[in-house]
């Protein structure tokens, strides 16, 4: 059966103690405004779920004389939280149908990057066949600049998006609900200056409710196949 976000409340209403929905410090309003900043801003950086492993696949081309492109520009929705060490490009019009994806390494140190490519000059880029990527903040910088369109795709931990409050939305996955309640109720805990001894009860709550979380993910990974090293 699917976690909604009444089921979030209830159970954030029992951990705190706050049981009146027309208290305006705790409405369902404000506890929802707890529970979506956990989700969004918390849970994203805190555990790393095997359903929330992704993809992102989007095109460069040689309109692009910089070679920087933000989320906007390749239409992506959602930004990821950590991404792997390395994309894939392949040329998006294969020749003979030929699709062959070579490594395109990622790098998230401007510095490093910046050593290698030198700043300061878009106005000398030869565009040719794109080597590395900088992946920082919203952009992604790409040398060299491409001399024709290329498909890259990057794999990595995406950021979940806090849940839309029209009518009682579902949780993605019902194993979520107590590890996002009891999250959510020790951030308003704090910030309402709870006792110490409630404070530390919700905060063991959590720490248990985490570490189930985290056996349920690696319960997933450990029942994948594990690549050979050669």
């Amino acid at each position: 059966m699917a976690s909604e976000l009444s089921d979030i409340l209830a159970l954030m209403r029992r951990q705190l103690g706050r049981n009146n929905p027309n208290d305006i410090d705790s409405n369902d309003n404000t506890l929802t405004a707890y529970i979506n900043y956990f989700i969004n801003s918390t849970m994203s950086d805190d555990v790393k779920l095997f359903e929330n492993f992704g993809t992102m696949t989007f095109t460069i081309n040689e309109t692009n004389t910089t070679g920087v492109y933000t989320f906007n520009d390749v239409g992506a929705s959602s930004e990821f939280v950590n991404i792997s060490q390395e994309a894939f490009i392949s040329l998006l019009d294969p020749v003979n149908n030929s699709v062959s994806w070579n490594r395109l390494p990622i790098y998230q140190d401007p510095g490093e990057f910046f050593r290698i490519w030198g700043i300061n000059n878009d106005e000398i880029l030869i565009p040719g066949y794109p080597t590395m990527m900088l992946y920082y903040g919203d952009e992604f910088t790409f040398r060299t600049i491409p001399e024709t369109s290329y498909q890259v795709r990057i794999y990595g931990y995406k950021r979940i998006a806090a849940l839309d409050t029209a009518g009682d939305p579902a949780l993605p996955f019902s194993y979520w609900l107590r590890y996002v309640a009891t999250g959510a109720s020790y951030n308003y805990a704090m910030d309402y200056r709870y006792d110490p001894a409630t404070l530390a009860q919700i905060s063991k709550n959590h720490s248990r409710e985490r570490k189930l979380m985290l056996t349920h993910t690696h319960n997933q990974i450990k029942m994948s196949r594990a690549e050979p090293k050669f």
